[in-house]
């Protein structure tokens, strides 16, 4: 942990290699007071963030982006062997974060302030940060999601308390070291930025129900957001939850383009996306055709070591994990599911997996967060109705060739955001991101994440 400057090292925790099941590192738990200590340090640094120029703020982002594209290929196998990334898609990874971090430098300059119309008074807002944010990030994309939370908080003069997961810290520790050096160059106090390693139910629960922590920026399960919701008081709230993504496919779609586009948006990563495709709903008149070129595909997916350049199919983040998919794609053919692939778990390696179910299937209601793709035979007029059945709401697809469909499926889909002629998977980082229902609050994207870490001051004079 690194608290107002300095480096703790304890052998607290254990951290797993999710592929070989070994103990890669110790790493340091925080109590309960250690937290409370650690936010009334960052406290007293409230006003260093807020009084920073925007040209300092600007030079600490990229100097960090730079810092990371310097350490790409170092960064990417921490990924895989911390987090069981496959290592091309761990260099993904590290490329999207160096672009987060430049976002967010292009943003410090372009961030306004807005004057308002008025007869005879002079109206107009200022932007100023809320204080201090704890930014409490997953294991799934521990670099990237730490920069839509880091950087934004950075570019608004905002102080930070960095909860990592404990299931995949190692790279977040890497990227402390990153920003100290960033702000030791540009002479900044270094307690404007706190890594609190851990466990969740301890160091993330005092930052959310601590009343001197003013935003909370979570991204992980709806059961750890709804707890936030209920627990944080009056903190602004940002949620970056699950869902149950609901794919549909037309039968006008381009079938190639659909196979192949949602392959991807399944199985990268073992599924262990938010956004991953969670179901797949294809017309009837078509669906032989697609299950049989969808199952085809899938066979061609390598399975295995996260560090071997041919892998796209790695390891699920524990054992555990995994051995809970097995049981409820068990539980999905006791429901009357039909496997086509798959189903079999070497260790927290499950192989990618397809079964044909019904709309009531437990598959379609419950966030595997595995390389478990359910299909399901509909009618077009039956397809929104089974998308918006789920509590969820963060992304859905719908692949057709006509607009005027395009149009009106995105109009009646319930979901934060409707990816025509492209997976559920797919997210730009400068695009605001984020579900509804209980997928969320909030948006993220480096600019509406901004807007969310800073308040409005409006500022009237009369002449």
């Amino acid at each position: 942990m690194f608290i107002d400057g300095k480096w703790i090292d304890r052998e607290d925790l254990e951290v797993i290699n999710p592929y070989t099941l070994e103990v890669i590192k110790k790493i340091p738990a925080l109590s309960r007071e250690e937290v409370k200590e650690a936010i009334d340090i960052a406290e007293k640094y409230k006003d260093v963030m807020k009084n920073l120029s925007i040209t300092k703020r600007y030079n600490i982002l990229m100097n960090i982006a730079k810092q990371i594209k310097e350490k790409k290929e170092e960064l990417a196998k921490i990924l895989a062997i911390d987090a069981g990334k496959p290592i091309k898609q761990a260099r993904v990874e590290v490329e999207r974060c160096i672009g987060t971090f430049k976002s967010a430098a292009f943003y410090v300059k372009e961030f306004r302030n807005e004057v308002i119309p008025s007869d005879d008074k002079l109206i107009f807002t200022l932007r100023q940060p809320v204080g201090i944010v704890g930014a409490i990030t997953p294991f799934n994309f521990p670099l990237n999601l730490s920069a839509h939370k880091i950087a934004p908080a950075i570019a608004t003069g905002n102080v930070i308390l960095h909860h990592p997961s404990p299931k995949a810290p190692l790279v977040c520790i890497e990227l402390a070291k990153i920003i100290e050096n960033a702000l030791k160059k540009y002479k900044v106090p270094l307690g404007v930025y706190n890594l609190l390693t851990g466990n969740g139910e301890i160091v993330g629960d005092e930052i959310v129900v601590n009343e001197k922590v003013n935003m909370i920026s979570f991204t992980g399960s709806v059961k750890v957001g709804e707890l936030i919701t209920k627990k944080a008081g009056f903190k602004k709230i940002t949620l970056e939850l699950g869902g149950v993504n609901p794919n549909i496919v037309l039968k006008d779609a381009d079938l190639k383009k659909a196979v192949d586009s949602l392959i991807k948006g399944s199985f990268i990563y073992a599924g262990q996306i938010c956004i991953s495709v969670g179901m797949i709903i294809v017309d009837e008149s078509i669906s032989d055709k697609f299950i049989e070129m969808f199952v085809n595909k899938a066979k061609e997916l390598n399975v295995g070591n996260p560090l071997d350049e041919k892998t796209d199919v790695g390891p699920l983040i524990s054992l555990e994990h995994a051995e809970w998919v097995e049981e409820i794609v068990k539980k999905s053919i006791d429901e009357g599911g039909k496997l086509l692939l798959g189903g079999k778990r070497e260790k927290a390696v499950f192989y990618p997996t397809i079964l044909e179910v019904d709309k009531d299937n437990i598959l379609c209601k419950t966030e595997t967060f595995a390389p478990v793709i359910p299909i399901i035979r509909a009618k077009e007029e039956e397809m929104i109705d089974i998308a918006n059945s789920t509590e969820y709401g963060l992304h859905s697809a719908v692949f057709t060739k006509d607009i005027n469909k395009a149009v009106y499926f995105a109009e009646n889909l319930e979901y934060g955001g409707v990816m025509i002629n492209d997976s559920s998977l797919f997210r730009q980082d400068n695009m605001p991101f984020g579900g509804i229902k209980k997928s969320g609050l909030g948006r993220e994207g480096i600019k509406y994440a901004m807007e969310d870490m800073s308040e409005i001051k409006t500022v009237v004079i009369s002449k």
